[in-house]
C-alpha cells in the first residue's frame, strides 16, 4: 500500500511539471495562460454626418412649427412661453461596437455659433420615446424623458468655440444592452433669460457639425 501511494504521488509530480513546461497543450495550465495574457483592443470611434444624426430644436412660442432644415439650434430658458430645447441623436451602428465591448469615454461635440452675454448652464436629459427632426413644442410634450439628467454643462461666452460634453454613462449602457436609442434633449434649466444659445446642427457645413466621440474596449 505504501508503495503505491509513493507511486501515486511521483505521479502527481511529474504531472505539475509537465503542466508548467507545457501550459499551451494541457487544460489547467492553459487557462492559466490565456487569463494571464488577455488583452483589450481600444479603438476610437466618431459618429458625425448628415446620415448619421438627427437634431433640431422646438419653439414654445410657436408651438406647431419645426425646424428640421435649419442649420442652428437655439435654446432658451424663460417663464414667459418662450422656451427653446435641442433635441439630438447619433447612429450608433456606424461605429459596429460588439456587445461585448464598453465605452471608456464617449463625448458629445457641440460648435457654438453664438452664445449669451453671460455663460448659461445647460441640461443634457435621456430622450426615451421616439422623435423625429420634424418634431413640434406640442409633440415634444408627448416625448418621454429620463427621470434624471445625463450631465450639465456651461455655454461659456466664446462664439464658435467647440464644446465636449461627457455622455459616457448612456453610451455605454446601449453599447452592453442594446436597445432603441432615442438620444437627448438639451435644455436651459436656470432662472428665466432671453438670452440665448445656438449651437450648428448636422446641416450646418461639415466642419460646425456635431459629433459623438467614442473611445471603447472590446
Amino acid at each position: 500500500m505504501r508503495l503505491r501511494l509513493l507511486a501515486i504521488l511521483a505521479a502527481a509530480t511529474v504531472g505539475i511539471g509537465s503542466a508548467s513546461a507545457y501550459a499551451a497543450t494541457l487544460g489547467v495550465g492553459s487557462w492559466h495562460l490565456w487569463t494571464g495574457s488577455q488583452t483589450l483592443t481600444k479603438a476610437t470611434c466618431t459618429v458625425t454626418g448628415s446620415t448619421a444624426i438627427n437634431d433640431t430644436y422646438v419653439q414654445e412660442a410657436s408651438p406647431n412649427a419645426n425646424s428640421a432644415n435649419s442649420t442652428t439650434a437655439i435654446i432658451r430658458s424663460s417663464t414667459s412661453g418662450s422656451r427653446e430645447w435641442m433635441f439630438i441623436r447619433f447612429d450608433l451602428s456606424t461605429c459596429a461596437l460588439p456587445t461585448t465591448g464598453g465605452a471608456d469615454t464617449a463625448t458629445m461635440k457641440l460648435v457654438v455659433k453664438t452664445t449669451p452675454a453671460a455663460a448659461r448652464t445647460l441640461t443634457v436629459t435621456p430622450t426615451l420615446s421616439t422623435w423625429a427632426e420634424t418634431l413640434t413644442w406640442t409633440q415634444a410634450q408627448s416625448v418621454t424623458y429620463g427621470s434624471s439628467a445625463t450631465t450639465t454643462f456651461s455655454t461659456g461666452t466664446t462664439n464658435g468655440a467647440t464644446l465636449s460634453v461627457p455622455v459616457t454613462i448612456d453610451v455605454d449602457a446601449l453599447i452592453k444592452s442594446p436597445t432603441a436609442n432615442y438620444g437627448w434633449r438639451i435644455s436651459d434649466a436656470g432662472a428665466s433669460s432671453t438670452s440665448t444659445t445656438t449651437f450648428n446642427t448636422v446641416e450646418a457645413t461639415t466642419a460646425l457639425r456635431p459629433q459623438l466621440v467614442i473611445n471603447y474596449e472590446k
